[in-house]
Order: structure tokens, then sequence, then C-alpha cells
């Protein structure tokens, strides 16, 4: 086998031109799906960063009557699993949140992690330096902040030896820093990581914009702040664990009626890629691994197809060698073998040229996104086994597509008639030599036009939606968030300040309008709420099947200035916008709907003056409230479904998230009644030509 792999190596040095050609197609074929299995790799067959991840399991809170729904944990629900059950060898509970970290007399968002404190012990994470927190630091109440930043973290600051014990400034309060995690260590997700890891105590101090619904402090039973995840005993599985989980959140029930009404647990395999509350949440993603790996190895047979006629026309040079072998007595099965072992010196050729390819666009994938993501991508550069098994894989791949045949094609060779030939008689054998291409050539043009196609759909379905009518006509105008809470600033506080940030925005040299508004459309989050007609009470059993008799809707759900619609070009087609006084301080309940919503309650009335109320967390739903919808719903309005608002405005349809195909119906509340943390002030300028963000 070596002394084939010499020869090979020989034989291809002595022709550079197509040496250097079919590298080169090779490489681009292997890169692209070495690119490709790279990334899918690391989402989804890579080992999670903790131990033993075929012990541990998500659990999630599913409502009984509706098993599309789910929500997360309060922290004293998390303290009775984790004493009551029998499952389980250990749990915790944990959530994530964007804070502001204070560095050098600036303050920029980060994404966190606020976890009790056996976090770690229970993923088998070791920290690289200090220790894990303390059962006391998870209590609430607890008055000594400490926190554990990431492996990253600590690089950024050269890896300072006294790191640990220093000061960490977060929205606007000081932590001291007791330990770091290990090089690599991302979490529960597999490649967003958090830059700095808190103790439960400090939940209610951090604005949290990933649970903007829930209001509810920490100690409070009715909130659903936690994720929970447990280990599971010797023996147990998510199935088997089923029924004693059942029997566990009926007791619950039994004990806390209000708050655990209608809620039964379940287990399943911790996502790698989401921190949803329902475990379907990651199933969309999934679909995409397969088709990206199958569009690439298409890419692979493309390329070995072309290969294969540019050796199908390099063996025509090869006949007489060939036949001068096979005339001297050597098998067909030894140069179908030397064939092949050309054939694979070129793939490990390609192979190698690929997997640079392959982690430099890997590394320029991750490095663009880094750009765009306000979070912490942890992406280790560079092979590992995974990466060399699979690119060798691809490397023999490509040489049982592109080598086989032409191999057998040419061991077939009359020895008479190819020594005649190059003896200088007359044979004719023109069409020997074009008709084995033919094939090969039909087939490459149509695995080519069936990327073309699918490339063309793909831009097709971008242009599309970059062209979709949102309902919006911002025109010219900027887009600036803010979250003063990151700073420290207390909700009355942060919303004097932004009170005063829009007035001095809308006094500006040319500004025609200036707003704020708690949610952007197509933004990162988005928010809604169950309304259905005011002054209707329904039995706890009830089906309403039309508006009349009480059926809810779910509409997109955003808090903003007096001139809102005006900055973003949204005209109130009926009725009136707000009034500053609305916007600025808490008076009258109004709301502006749009039409849709207002087609939904009163499709045969005006909805003008009419008056709507929220159905609550468990009302009963046209669109039944799938959290998958990437919507998170105010379980908080359950409190409040007496509460009516009266209807002032109506306003068009507009698109609130990206994969919308129709308009959602949509409320809109003064921004003093649904104050956020984390805002956008929009701003239009009368002489800016073309429209602009920033963020």
């Amino acid at each position: 086998m070596i002394r084939d792999l010499k020869f090979a190596f020989r034989q291809l040095f002595k022709a550079p031109a197509f040496t250097i050609s079919a590298v080169t197609v090779l490489a681009l074929g292997i890169g692209v799906n070495t690119a490709v299995f790279i990334l899918v790799n690391r989402l989804f067959f890579a080992p999670p960063a903790y131990s033993k991840p075929h012990e541990m399991v998500q659990l999630f809170s599913q409502d009984k009557k509706d098993p599309k729904k789910f929500r997360g944990f309060s922290y004293p629900t998390y303290l009775d699993i984790r004493e009551q059950n029998t499952v389980f060898s250990d749990v915790m509970g944990f959530n994530v949140a964007f804070i502001g970290l204070g560095q050098k007399g600036d303050t920029r968002r980060a994404f966190s992690a606020i976890v009790t404190s056996n976090y770690f012990s229970l993923l088998g994470v070791p920290l690289a330096r200090g220790r894990a927190f303390l059962p006391e630091e998870e209590t609430p109440g607890h008055n000594t902040p400490v926190a554990i930043v990431s492996y990253s973290y600590w690089q950024k600051h050269d890896l300072d030896p006294n790191l640990l014990g220093s000061q960490l400034l977060i929205n606007g309060r000081s932590f001291t820093i007791v330990g770091v995690t290990p090089k690599g260590f991302v979490g529960t997700m597999q490649i967003l990581s958090p830059e700095v890891w808190l103790p439960m105590s400090v939940y209610d101090q951090v604005a949290n914009d990933f649970e903007s619904g829930d209001k509810t402090t920490i100690e409070d039973r009715k909130g659903t702040q936690l994720r929970i995840m447990g280990r599971l005993k010797s023996g147990m599985t998510a199935t088997t664990a089923r029924p004693a989980l059942e029997g566990l959140a009926a007791n619950l029930e039994k004990a806390y009626p209000v708050e655990q009404k209608n809620q039964t647990f379940l287990a399943a395999r911790v996502s790698r890629n989401s921190i949803s509350n329902n475990p379907a949440a990651e199933s969309g993603i999934k679909v995409i691994a397969p088709l990206l790996l199958g569009m690439t190895v298409v890419v692979l047979l493309v390329a070995c197809l072309n290969l294969a006629n540019m050796l199908l026309a390099r063996s025509t040079a090869r006949r007489k060698e060939i036949a001068i072998r096979l005339a001297l007595g050597g098998s067909r099965w030894r140069i179908v073998r030397q064939l092949l072992t050309e054939g694979f010196a070129l793939a490990i050729l390609g192979g190698v040229g690929g997997l640079i390819l392959g982690l430099w666009s890997s590394d320029l994938l991750v490095g663009s996104m880094r750009k765009l993501m306000p979070l912490d991508i942890v992406w280790l550069t560079g092979p590992n086994p995974a990466i060399l098994a699979a690119t060798f894989g691809f490397c023999l791949l490509g040489t049982l597509m592109f080598a086989l045949g032409p191999a057998l094609k040419i061991s077939r060779s009359s020895v008479v008639a190819d020594l005649k030939e190059h003896a200088g008689e007359d044979v004719v054998r023109r069409r020997w030599k074009f008709i084995p291409r033919h094939p090969l050539v039909v087939v490459q043009i149509a695995f080519s036009l069936a990327l073309i196609t699918a490339a063309a759909l793909f831009i097709r379905g971008a242009g599309k939606a970059a062209s979709v009518d949102t309902g919006l006509r911002p025109g010219a105008s900027y887009i600036v968030e803010v979250d003063a809470s990151l700073a420290g600033y207390k909700p009355k506080r942060a919303q004097d300040l932004y009170r005063t940030l829009n007035e001095r925005l809308a006094a500006l040299p040319g500004v025609e309008h200036a707003s704020i508004a708690s949610i952007v459309p197509f933004g990162m989050f988005e928010l809604s709420r169950k309304v259905q007609r005011a002054g209707l009470r329904l039995a706890p059993d009830a089906k309403p099947a039309t508006a009349a008799e009480g059926l809810a809707f779910e509409a997109a759900w955003n808090s903003v200035g007096a001139d809102y619609f005006s900055t973003v070009g949204l005209p109130v087609i009926r009725g009136r916008a707000f009034t500053e006084a609305e916007a600025t301080q808490p008076g009258p309940k109004v709301a502006i709907i749009d039409e849709v919503l207002a087609k939904r309650l009163w499709p045969d009335g005006d909805a003008l003056g009419q008056r709507l109320q929220y159905a609550g967390g468990n009302g009963p739903s046209a669109q039944g409230g799938d959290t998958n919808t990437g919507r998170s719903a105010d379980v908080s309005e359950e409190e409040k479904r007496g509460e009516t608002v009266e209807i002032v405005g109506i306003v068009p349809a507009t698109r609130h998230a990206l994969f919308e195909k129709e308009p959602a119906g949509g409320i809109y509340l003064p921004f003093a009644r649904g104050f956020q943390n984390d805002v956008s002030f929009f701003v239009r300028f009368r002489s800016l030509a073309s429209g602009n963000e920033a963020t």
C-alpha cells in the first residue's frame, strides 16, 4: 500500500496542472461539507460541556387542559421538587438575563445565568479557579453579592491571577468575583455562553428581558422564572420517571390549588440550543441539520462527478500504459487498486485543503454572528477527532465517487486494440473515448441544476422576506436601544430618564418626530396578551366559540409613546393617538388596536369606543397560546382579568415577527401603563434621504 501511494504521488507530480485543478475542485467540495459538519456537529452532536449528559433531563410544567402550553417554575416550587422528588439524585434551577457589566467607567450589556448554588456540582464541572456558590448565597435576601465569570472573561483580562476577589459592577452594584469557569464551558447550551454566573439570591435585582411578562419576585409561588434540570437516579429514564413526576405535580396542586392549577410535570432531554419552557422548541432547528448536510453532500457529488470526467479524459493518455501492464500479466484488480490509490492521494490532498477551508469558513461565519448578537459565542477553533474523522470520511466517499468508475472502465481496456492504436494502426476508437463520459456529464448537469434551483429559491425567499409589507412606513428613521436598568436605574427613575431623553430627541434640529416603544418590530423579543371583550365572566370549563361568547385572541403587545404612530409612519385610521399625558403618566385605561384584532373581537360591529379585558394566562384562546411561537405570555395578567381598557384608536395591521405569514392582531398601550426596562427610541428626520438603523 505504501508503495502504491508513493507511485500515486509520483504520477500526480508528473501532471501538476491536472493535480492542482483536481485538488482545487475537491478542496471546495470537501471544504463546504467540513464547514457544515463543524456547525452541525457543534450544535447537535458534540458532547455537552458537563459530565454524564445521558443522566440529565430538563423538567417541564405542562397545562393538563392544553398540552401545548408550558411554563416555568417558581423558586418555592423548585424547593418542593428538590425535597419531595424520588427520581432525581439532585436538581438545580437556573435562568438567563442580560445585565449591565461595568468596566473602566463604561457599562456594556452582557449575558448572564442566574443559578442555584448546586449548579456546578450537579453538572459535574470543576471550576478553573476559585469556588462555586455557597448554599447560603442562594437564599433570597443574602446581602453579600458574589459572581463567577467565564474563562473567556478571564482571558480578556490577560488571565490575571488577582482576578479572584476583585470587584465587578453589575447593574450599578458591586459584586465580588469568587470563581472562574473552565475553558470551553458554556453552561447548558452548546455555543451561547453566559459571561457571568450569579446566585439566585440576586434574581430580583437583575433586569430580565427573557421574563418581561413575569413581574413576581423570586419568593412568590406564582412566579415562573426558573428552568429546572435534574440528574436521574441510576436505572431511571425520562419515561419511567413520568408517573412519579405526575404524582408529585398532583400533590403540589393539592397543596397550592391556585398556583399549581392544572399543572403536571414531565421530563425530557436537555435542549442544546434553547432556553424555552417548551420541550418542542428545538424541533424547528433540528430540521435544518439534515437539510444542510444533504445539500452539501450534493455539492461534493457534483465536485466528484466533475473530477471523474477529468480522470476519464486523462485516462485516454494512459491507455497504452494500462495495456502494457495487462499484457505483462498484471491483474485487473491490481490496476484498479493502483488507480484507486491515485484517486485517494488526490482526495487526501483535497481533504487537507478542504479542512483548512472548512475551519476558516466556519470561524468566519461565527465571527460575523458575534458582531450581530449581544451574546458570548464560545467556538473552540482547530480540528478535533470528530472533524478529522468526518474529513477523512469525505475523502473516502469522494474517492469512491470519482475514482472507482474511471478505474473500472479503463481496466477493461482491450489490450490488442490499445497496443495497435499506439503502434500506428488505424483503430476506430473515437466513440469509445466520449460515450463513457456522457452519463457523468448528464448527471453532473442535473445535480448542478438542482443546486442552482435550490439556491434560486432561497434567494427568492430572502427577497420576498426583505420586500414584505410590514405595515410600517419608517422612512428616514433611527432606532436606538436603551436599558437604564443595566446601569442600576430603578423603574421610576428609568421612566423619568426615558421621558427626558425622548423630549431632548424631539427637540434636536432636523427631527420631525421622536417616540419610545417597548418592543421593536422584528426584534429579538416579542410579547403577547390574550384579550377578549370586556364584561364577560366565563365558567372555568367554558368553551366559547365566538368573540361574543368570550373567545379570547392572542395579540402582539407593545407600549408606546404619544408620537409613536407618526414616527413609524403608521396612521391612526379611526379614533385618535395617545395624548402626552396618557403616555407619560398613569391615567385612564386606554388602548389602540389594529384592524385585525378589531375584526376578530367585533366582526359585525365597531370596535372604536368598546372595552376589552385581559383573558389571563389560562383563558380560552383562538391561537392556543403555544409557547413555541417565540412570544412570552404575561401570566401576571391573570390578576387583572377584571380590568377593562377602552379602545380609543384603530391602526392598520402590521407584522410583528419575521416568520408571520399574515399580520397578527396587535394591541398598543400608553408607555406609562406598560413600562419595560429595555426600550427603543424611534427618531424620524426631516432631511435624511434614506432609512437607517443603529442599535
